[in-house]
């Protein structure tokens, strides 16, 4: 039986010494009153109650029993107690590690409003294109990019997903004419890069499997903005993410080469380390972005 259950049906017809007061009190049968008092009494080999036709009372080594019970109950309440008020509770600290621009652009004003509306949120933003690793660092909440971002250890949560898009100046589409991927594979690229070698730019086949292009390569740059300023520049195509460019393109800065071609999906993930319990201000803040990006 419920060894636990079975201390607070002991504890509780100790308390009221009276199986049948017990039985009441916990929302039992009284025989299951006596069944959980004999288990206890078997597990320990020892007589928990001194019973008669009118009297119940407690045996010195029960009486012993039912003091540590009840400190072992009270803190078990007081423990899922604390646990309960932490996890309704929107308050503390919350550590946030995101990457610099989609984090500038897209997560921060929704993170700001959230510090309006919960006084007693702290928030610490981290915005690094560099992923720090969120255990060593001790961050509560990451927002990773990537076509494959789940990781073992951690819980995950899919956030967004939006189109990688070639594009680049109306001037530069004029001067070659780029009409498929093979005509795309001749012209001049510009690359993003942290490591100094260039990723190639992939694109999903019928098949299911991916087609890599690799351009020309112009210029390798580290941050993603300075790629589409240069694309608008005239300096050559960039493969970029739709929320980075749309707005140029709408505003006529910069225009789609191959736009029938479909394009592949870069996927952002809420990443967090995963617990027993999810603390209110990390879930209020998960759903805040998921609802609100």
């Amino acid at each position: 039986m419920d060894r636990l259950m079975s201390m607070r049906v002991f504890v509780t017809a100790a308390e009221l010494q009276s199986f049948s007061g017990a039985a009441k009190a916990l929302g039992i049968s009284a025989p299951m009153v006596g069944k959980h008092i004999n288990a206890l009494e078997d597990h320990l080999g020892i007589t928990l109650f001194h019973r008669t036709t009118r009297r119940m009372n407690m045996s010195d080594l029960g009486r012993v029993y039912y003091e540590r019970c009840t400190v072992i109950l009270n803190d078990v309440d007081a423990t899922d107690a604390l646990v309960k008020e932490l996890s309704h509770d929107v308050s503390g600290t919350l550590r946030i590690t995101m990457p610099v621009l989609f984090g500038k652009r897209l997560i921060a004003p929704i993170l700001f409003s959230a510090s309006k509306k919960y006084e007693n949120l702290n928030l610490d933003l981290y915005f690094d294109d560099s992923a720090p690793d969120i255990l060593t660092e001790r961050f509560d909440l990451a927002i990773r990019s990537g076509f494959s971002s789940l990781r073992q250890g951690f819980a995950s949560r899919h956030l967004i997903s939006y189109p990688m898009i070639v594009c680049c100046s109306p001037l530069f589409a004029m001067q070659h004419a780029v009409n498929d991927l093979v005509e795309l594979n001749d012209c001049t690229g510009l690359f993003y890069s942290r490591s100094g070698q260039v990723r190639p730019w992939r694109f999903p086949k019928a098949d299911g499997r991916t087609l890599e292009i690799v351009p020309q390569c112009r210029l390798i740059l580290n941050d993603i903005e300075a790629i589409a300023d240069a694309s608008e520049a005239g300096l050559g195509a960039a493969w970029l993410p739709s929320w980075l460019v749309q707005s140029r393109i709408d505003e006529g800065r910069l225009v789609r080469l191959c736009p029938e071609q479909e394009t592949l999906q870069l996927n952002y993930y809420l990443i967090w380390p995963k617990s027993e319990v999810l603390p209110a201000k990390t879930r209020v803040i998960l759903d805040l972005l998921r609802s609100s990006i």
